[in-house]
């Protein structure tokens, strides 16, 4: 008689090895590899071996580091990848992310400055303005409408600014 994992040959007097994994791959989920007497089941990149010593099981990479994604890291079968938050873009070693500077591209849709911080911007104006509801834009304040822009006499509203004058 021949020892487990093994099967008589033709002349019934040697021994073959039995490949168990010819039968329904050796009923691995993944990966049957054959040996003398016997055989291993293994799993592709991304997955670990159950403890049935047959099924293979997703890894999260997540959950370690966070996959060293710098911030948003999305666990998938057999992989990972990571993305960044609105306001950054992924660099190009696919896990770190690079503010984006909304300021370069049209000066942010600002009308007059606009202030790039980290994932975001903002728009403002330059002194003698007012940011509109739209934050974007910018209107003249009128300075001469309250308490007469403090003028003695007579007040003028320029662009960004009054002037004060005497009647004559």
């Amino acid at each position: 008689s021949c020892q487990f994992g093994y099967t008589f040959s033709f002349d019934n007097q040697s021994c073959n090895d039995i490949n168990e994994c010819t039968a329904n791959n050796g009923n691995c989920s993944q990966i049957c590899t054959n040996t003398n007497g016997s055989y291993i089941c293994s799993c592709q990149f991304g997955y670990a071996l159950s403890f049935d010593n047959q099924s293979c099981n997703d890894i999260n990479e997540c959950t370690a580091n966070n996959g060293n994604c710098s911030q948003i890291c999305t666990n998938t079968n057999g992989s990972y990848y990571c993305s960044c938050q609105f306001g950054y873009t992924l660099s190009f070693d696919n896990q770190s992310c690079n503010d984006i500077n909304e300021c370069t591209a049209n000066n942010g849709n600002c009308s007059q400055i606009c202030t790039n911080t980290n994932g975001s911007y903002y728009c403002s104006c330059q002194f003698g303005y007012s940011l509109s509801f739209d934050n974007r834009s910018c209107n003249d304040i009128n300075e001469c409408t309250a308490n007469n822009g403090n003028c003695s006499q007579s007040c003028a509203n320029t662009n960004g600014s009054y002037i004060c004058s005497c009647q004559i």
